[in-house]
């Protein structure tokens, strides 16, 4: 009798156990992932997009979810004073863009999902008082100048990174063999690639 009493015990807590394990596999709460460079950008001597994916409270069959990014660019160009040599400089560009839709469940174990977007969700934006000069050769009476060239350069940036932007997206309407690890970080993969997230937010 105490032998099966303590079989009995045994599985209780294996089941206890089980079901924590379930909970913690929760992915709802905002995830940001690792900044990860973008090859071949026109223009760019160096691009870095970083991640960040928040899945809302979801239910037995998924839930909401919006991605977005920060692109952060560097770009050399020469100098457009008119009154000393041309010199290199470097400009600093930001831009933000996000996406949001529903993703669903495509497996039992709730570690596969796909994403489908919202039509009309992508933004993208390129703010010009964000475009930066390493070497400002301009003086403040050509300050006109300077304004007029950001507005000018973020708007270009805008058009480039657009298909980027939306391209970066697309990747991720499959994310698959995603787990939440004890230390708040979710791992997963993605186009048939390794990727790690870290926990910087709680659900919506």
């Amino acid at each position: 009798m105490t032998k099966r009493i303590t079989v009995i015990a045994a599985l209780g807590i294996a089941l206890v156990a089980g079901m924590s394990s379930c909970s913690r596999q929760s992915f709802d709460g905002q995830w940001m992932g690792n900044p990860e460079r973008i090859a071949h950008l026109s223009g760019a001597s160096d691009a870095n997009a970083t991640v960040t994916i928040s899945f809302g409270e979801s239910d037995r069959t998924g839930g909401r979810v919006n991605i977005s990014t920060v692109i952060e660019i560097e770009q050399g160009i020469a100098s457009f004073a008119t009154d000393t040599p041309d010199a290199p400089y470097e400009t600093s560009v930001t831009a933000t863009a996000s996406a949001s839709g529903r993703y669903v469940f495509t497996d039992d174990d709730r570690e596969d999902i796909a994403i489908t977007y919202d039509p009309g969700s992508f933004t993208l934006n390129v703010d010009p008082a964000g475009v930066t000069f390493a070497q400002n050769i301009l003086t403040g009476q050509q300050q006109p100048v300077v304004d007029s060239l950001a507005a000018a350069t973020a708007e270009r940036w805008r058009t480039i990174l657009t298909p980027s932007a939306r391209e970066l997206f697309n990747r991720y309407t499959t994310i698959e063999d995603i787990k939440i690890h004890h230390n708040d970080i979710m791992s997963c993969e993605i186009s048939d690639r390794d990727y790690t997230f870290r926990r910087v937010g709680v659900p919506d």
